[in-house]
């Protein structure tokens, strides 16, 4: 089904955009500025997974596949409309990761209240 790996991209995307915001992760976390700070890291992230395909192309590592679920678009040789979504996707997969991983470290490091049961 022509498309149908771009769909799933965009909604794996949906999903961790919506655990982002949720629980403030990423984009989801403080006011505008960090905001922006965060799609400009994103973006900076694509620009080098990108720059790094173009090199892995032009070194012959790459090559077109056959697949019928992606779209046809090729913006350069070898280099699919989708990969363009993939590396953003997981440029800002990698910042909600990391994002998850500092609250739940942070939440691992504090104190039990004085009181409270602590599991054995």
């Amino acid at each position: 089904m022509r498309g149908l790996y771009l769909l799933c991209l965009l909604v794996s995307w949906a999903g961790v955009l919506t655990l982002d915001l949720r629980f403030g992760l990423a984009l989801g976390r403080g006011p505008r500025v960090a905001r922006v700070r965060v799609a400009l890291v994103v973006l900076a992230g694509a620009v080098v997974l990108v720059v790094w395909d173009l090199v892995a192309i032009a070194q012959g590592f790459y090559g077109r596949g056959a697949s019928d679920a992606l779209l046809g678009v090729w913006l350069a040789p070898h280099l699919p409309v989708e990969e363009i979504v993939f590396v953003t996707f997981l440029s800002h997969l990698t910042l909600v990761t990391a994002g998850a991983a500092r609250r739940v470290l942070a939440r691992a490091a504090r104190p039990a209240p004085a009181g409270a049961r602590v599991p054995r």
